[in-house]
């Protein structure tokens, strides 16, 4: 009967080491891009897609991605580069990236603000941009997420062409 209880006792302590464990880092997975703010050497800023939120989250200072065929640190990174980024949260440490992809065909572009009467404006000035494969506009958020052809159109081009059009962009 000692053996029983024992195995019990022996179960639900595990199980609450778990529980805790489980409940101590939360995981999570943003889209956005990379934020013109500069955090230091050991954190970077990510504007999260669908929100008007720029995280500042930790890395680790010797990971690299891929960028432009060369390992690059992630404070190498460039303003407007699309990342998809799985962050661990705990209190302790805050938010910190556990794993980084990049895709030079993407972006993500904020506005000052971004009406709903803008939404078809700049769907006309987007179709009409050589090198925009597809896009979303995000007016709750006042953001656009864009794939375009890197090689037909540079990001720097489709801010201007944007700007261009009227749009004031963060």
């Amino acid at each position: 009967m000692k053996t029983v209880f024992g195995i019990i006792r022996l179960m639900a302590s595990i199980s609450s080491m778990l529980i805790v464990s489980g409940c101590a880092h939360e995981s999570n997975k943003i889209m956005g891009t990379i934020g013109n703010e500069k955090m230091g050497k050991d954190k970077i800023v990510i504007c999260v897609l669908g929100t008007k939120a720029c995280m500042p989250v930790k890395i680790d200072t010797s990971m690299t991605v891929k960028f432009q065929n060369k390992n690059t640190k992630l404070t190498d990174l460039p303003f407007s580069l699309y990342v998809e980024a799985d962050i661990i949260s705990d209190k302790a440490n805050g938010k910190t990236v556990k794993t980084l992809r990049i895709d030079e065909t993407k972006t993500v572009i904020c506005f000052n603000e971004l009406k709903k009467e803008q939404e078809n404006r700049l769907s006309n000035v987007l179709r009409r941009i050589e090198g925009v494969n597809d896009f979303e506009i995000h007016p709750e958020s006042g953001q656009v997420y864009i794939e375009y052809n890197a090689r037909t159109i540079a990001y720097k081009d489709l801010e201007s062409a944007i700007r261009n059009a009227g749009f004031e962009i963060e």
